[in-house]
């Protein structure tokens, strides 16, 4: 008589498996975060005031805890526990939507307080600030609790390309900064003696801005294109979230590369940068970046013949800015026809 032996069960799949696979890669990460990724929430105005009540309250609370002695122990705390509330009510708290997004606001408005407070404390480089609070930034988003907040991940796309053409690019001399070389024994540059446009800006800022337009264009338009192909992939909501970055960068790097450039290039280099947003917002039917970089563009194509021919009177400045405007205007069409042609070479040669 043989003994009876029950079945095996059958081994595990994917989609009985008990432990679920890591993603591999970023697409995998990306689908991993459901809808967080791919759609934006419906804007109510319940949530979008919650959400900045509790930035006030965060702020009011690490004040608080600062103290009229402005206390640095005491706004680390101040920060250290809202941050800790904001994520106790994410993993614990119901699905309500008003109270998540209250959470969110105090966690991103504490993880910013505690950056700036700590790179001050620390006297650290400014560049390298900036960058671990982008790595901060990103952890927090990867991470659960706040996980797949874009917002997050916004703020360290500004953080990283600040911070990356702050220790790349040099310190934006400010005429507060000039001010303080004026009365040391350090030489004073030449671009201390021009008027520019961040010339009024506040000495401390000129630590985080960075001279180097051309990082801040190529960083932008980086960010751009990675739009796109997130667009075509369907993750909107990541997408979105790197859009004021690429298009911050994309006009401060236009601004600083005619100040210093002051020639044709810069107009040429703003130009394929406002083409880029163009691209990018008409294909991802989004209106203000399509907007936003046919005005890029604009400035750029006016700079480029400006800078080019050099006009020297009125009537030589109006007949540079015509031709910028019949070369605007011809742009779509030179485009679309451009387009025509590769579409009807492809459909030959298949």
């Amino acid at each position: 008589m043989t003994e009876f032996q029950p079945p095996l069960p059958p081994p595990p799949t994917g989609a009985t498996s008990t432990t679920s696979a890591k993603p591999s890669n970023l697409w995998e990460f990306l689908d991993s975060l459901g809808d967080d990724a791919k759609d934006r929430p419906e804007p109510r105005l319940s949530t979008a005031l919650s959400g900045l009540a509790a930035v006030l309250v965060t702020f009011g609370w690490a004040a608080l805890l600062s103290g009229d002695s402005g206390s640095t122990s005491g706004l680390y705390a101040g920060t250290i526990t809202a941050f800790g509330a904001g994520l106790a009510v994410r993993l614990k708290a119901s699905k309500n939507a008003d109270l998540q997004a209250a959470a969110v606001g105090a966690g991103i408005s504490s993880l910013l307080l505690f950056c700036i407070a700590f790179i001050g404390d620390t006297e650290m480089n400014a560049g390298l600030g900036l960058i671990l609070t982008a790595v901060l930034h990103v952890a927090v988003w990867v991470l659960p609790g706040f996980r797949g907040r874009s917002i997050f991940l916004g703020f360290a796309a500004l953080a990283l390309i600040f911070g990356l053409s702050s220790a790349i690019g040099g310190e934006v001399l400010t005429d507060d900064r000039c001010e303080e070389l004026y009365y040391s024994d350090e030489e004073v540059p030449d671009e201390c003696y021009e008027d520019n446009f961040y010339s009024d800006l506040p000495g401390s800022v000129g630590d985080f801005l960075g001279k180097q337009g051309v990082l801040y264009t190529i960083a932008g338009t980086a960010l751009i294109l990675g739009v796109a192909t997130l667009d075509r992939r369907g993750y909107r909501a990541v997408g979105t979230a790197l859009i004021p970055a690429g298009m911050v960068a994309i006009l401060i790097g236009a601004l600083l590369m005619a100040v210093r450039m002051a020639n044709a290039g810069a107009g040429v280099l703003a130009a394929i940068a406002g083409l880029a947003l163009c691209y990018v917002g008409s294909r991802g039917e989004r209106r203000a970046m399509t907007w936003w970089g046919a005005a890029t563009t604009t400035v750029g194509v006016a700079g480029f013949f400006l800078g080019a021919f050099t006009p020297d009177t009125a009537s030589a400045s109006s007949f540079a800015i015509i031709a910028a405007g019949g070369t605007l205007a011809l742009t779509p069409y030179l485009i679309r026809k451009a387009a025509e042609n590769k579409n009807s070479s492809g459909t030959s040669s298949g």
